[in-house]
Parts: C-alpha cells; structure tokens; sequence
C-alpha cells in the first residue's frame, strides 16, 4: 500500500467528504489528503507539502485556474495536476467537453467527474504518480520591507538594499513597489516607467513571466523595478490574491526580488508575508513609533510570522536629540536590533533627487556600509536552508547595540 500526497483546491467543502469517501474504499492507495480553499494557502501548500498530484476545482473562474496550474507547477514540478468538476455547475456557454478542452490548455493534465467515485481516484492516481516532469525550478528569494507606521525610511532603506544587490547581481533583481496606494520607488531611482502594476493588472488574463518582465523598469544599476499604480484609484483594483501571483511569478524570474509596502497591516501585507522568505521590520529610535512597533511585533506573532523569518532594522540612528539608544530599544523591544543604519542627511538628499545613495556614497560611509552589511548577510542567510533559523546573523543579534553603545559619546539617555 501507498500514501502519496494529494493537494486539492476547493471552495466547495462537501467536495472534502466525496474525497475521503473514495480514500476509505482503496484497497491499493491510501493518499494523504491536504485541502486548500484559496489561491494563496494553496500554492504555499503546494511548496511545502510537495504533493504528487494536486486536485484543482474547475469552475466559471477561468483566471484562477490558470493562476493555480502554473504556481502549482512551480512549487512543486513533479506534481500531476488534476482537475474536478460537477457537470451540473459548469458554465453555461461551455458543456463538458468544451470546459476540459479549455482546462487542457491550461496544463490541467486528467480530470475527476463529482462525485467523486473510489474507482475513478483509484484510475487517476494509478495513471498520474509517475512523476514526468524532470525538472527542479529554483525560485529566487522574497525579502519585503515591512512597517506599521510611515515615514521611517522604509522605501528609503528597500531601494537601497535593491540597487546594491542589483549591483552584483545585475538583471537579476526585482524590485516590487508594492505600496499600492502611495508607492515612491520609481521617483528614489528617478524612473519615468512605462507600465505599473495596473498594466499587470489590466493583462492579467495573458500575465506569465515573460511578460512580467517586459512591464519591469531597468534602472542604470540593473535593478528592475514593477512600479507601484499612479494613483490610489487605480491601485483600489489590484487585490492579494493577484499581487500574490506576481510575486510568484517573478520569484520565478528573477534570483531576489525585494518589496516595500503600505505602512498597514492589510490582507496584501498578509499575502506578502505569506510567500516572503524574510521580512524586514524597519523602526526609528522614537518613542511613539517603538510603542507602535511593539504592537506590531505582537501582531505579527498572532498571525503566526514565525521569528526567525523577521529582522529588526533600525533606521536614522541618532542620539543627538536625546533618542534612545540602541541597547535601550532592544531592552524596549524585547530584542536586539538586526541592523542599525545611522543617520545621514546625504540618505534623504540621494531619495529627493532620485539617485539611490548607495551608488555614490564613499566606501567608508557608515550608513552605506550599514546598507552593504543588510545585503551580505541578506545572501547569506537566504542561501542557507531554512532550518538554520539563526543563519548568518550570528554576530549581528550583539554587534550593532555594543557597537554603537561604544562609539557614541553623547550622555546615554534613560531606559525606555
């Protein structure tokens, strides 16, 4: 007897019992069933549990089903993918055989008719377990740039990290405006793009990673930028679920891809932390912000953001107008700062007039060396597997506190 894995996709829950039906009737197989209702949950499924056969619901949602194949073929390519489909909901300008010919087309390879019958699973599974796609896809890696409050340098600190691992990776970094409401990478790169993510949007239908890439911005660096809409109207159309195919697609395309987002906790940050391998939590040492971002830290743990997948950077370190001082915002924070990258009016200068400050800044800039650690340890630590929860940053988890507790000679300021 075997258990191979089978992920399906549903929105219709009794499907779930039409499932384990034909399961308890196998004598030859008994597969492990994992059910997923949505786009997202679905493809991270799929990632993790490395199904050999993924069951996706067929109905008048054409787009998604589309969007389901090829992320499923990515996260997991020795998958068959499966489709299922009640005859009496199929759309009514398709009949059956019109809909599994279109479904076909989409990379749908065998189909299940409801309800689902033990002798029908037991066909499927015995035709499609022999993997036949001989090919492992490496997907690039997805650090986003997180905050709950605006104005901290997170755009700042995100378009820096991007045009300096541009710079050794050249074509093969993706930036991702990602704050859709008021997104300012194109204006920090002094980029005029040509297509948004509304242009994503717009040719959803079509949307693969050849034409991703097409409606990405080339910066001098190499860095490829998919700008953020032009106005909040626009962006009101974009939802989680497509943002979470673009991020796919173009993890896909490309070794990194970085995004900033809205300074919100909203169901697009959610699907951003869904499928990022690392978030980076971006605070300044200002009281009212470490009493919001404490909060945050909280929130994150709630939605179960596990840990060893966040790192705290601090921003504008200053202890000129009585800020506290790194050790005290660890103390305040209940962890020590990841990174620390000093103040520095050259920084905000460089985002005013568009020219990335890390491309100009001198080698023995702090704040550019601060940027230049973040995205060393950045490749290190992403290289590794994930199992190695504290790798790469060893040294980092005491080194900026101690290091700059020691350089600063300004009169230490109270415990927060």
């Amino acid at each position: 007897m075997t258990s191979p894995r089978v992920l399906i996709y549903r929105t219709d829950e009794t499907l779930d019992e039409e499932f384990r039906g034909a399961v308890a009737s196998s004598a030859e197989n008994h597969p492990v069933l994992h059910f997923q209702g949505d786009l997202r949950g679905t493809i991270s499924a799929a990632k993790d549990f490395q199904p050999s056969i993924v069951v996706l619901e067929i109905s008048d949602d054409f787009e998604t089903l589309k969007a389901l194949v090829d992320e499923s073929i990515a996260a997991a390519p020795d998958a068959a993918i499966v489709g299922v489909y009640d005859v009496n909901r199929l759309p009514h300008s398709y009949g059956e055989s019109a809909t599994m010919m279109r479904a076909l087309r989409l990379g749908v390879e065998d189909f299940l008719r409801r309800p689902v019958a033990g002798d029908d699973l037991r066909q499927v599974l015995k035709r499609r377990l022999t993997p036949r796609r001989n090919r492992n896809l490496e997907n690039g890696k997805l650090v986003s740039f997180i905050s709950n409050k605006g104005g901290v340098g997170k755009s700042t600190t995100a378009v820096n990290v991007a045009v300096e691992l541009a710079s050794t990776h050249p074509d093969r970094v993706a930036l991702i405006d990602g704050s859709l409401q008021m997104g300012v990478c194109a204006t920090q790169l002094n980029l005029r793009p040509d297509a948004t993510l509304v242009d994503a949007w717009q040719q959803r239908d079509r949307l693969d990673e050849k034409l991703l890439t097409q409606l990405m911005s080339v910066h001098e660096s190499g860095l490829h930028l998919l700008a953020a809409p032009m106005n909040a109207i626009e962006a009101s159309e974009i939802d989680d679920a497509f943002l979470s195919r673009v991020l796919l697609m173009a993890r896909r395309s490309y070794d990194y891809v970085i995004i900033d987002t809205f300074p919100l906790f909203d169901r697009t940050v959610m699907a951003v932390l869904d499928l990022c391998d690392q978030a980076v939590v971006v605070v300044e040492n200002v009281v009212p912000t470490l009493q919001t971002v404490r909060g945050f830290f909280d929130l994150l743990e709630e939605v179960d953001f596990p840990a060893h997948r966040q790192k705290v950077l601090l921003n504008r370190y200053s202890t000129s107008a009585g800020g506290p001082r790194v050790s005290d915002v660890g103390r305040y924070l209940g962890r020590q700062p990841d990174y620390v990258v000093p103040f520095d009016r050259r920084v905000i200068l460089a985002a005013n007039t568009g020219q990335p400050f890390v491309l100009n800044a001198a080698r023995w800039n702090k704040a550019a060396s601060a940027i230049r650690t973040i995205v060393k340890d950045l490749q290190v630590s992403l290289s590794e597997p994930a199992a190695g929860e504290t790798a790469g940053f060893e040294s980092a988890q005491n080194t900026p506190a101690e290091q700059f507790d020691r350089l600063d000679q300004s009169p230490r300021s109270e415990p927060l």
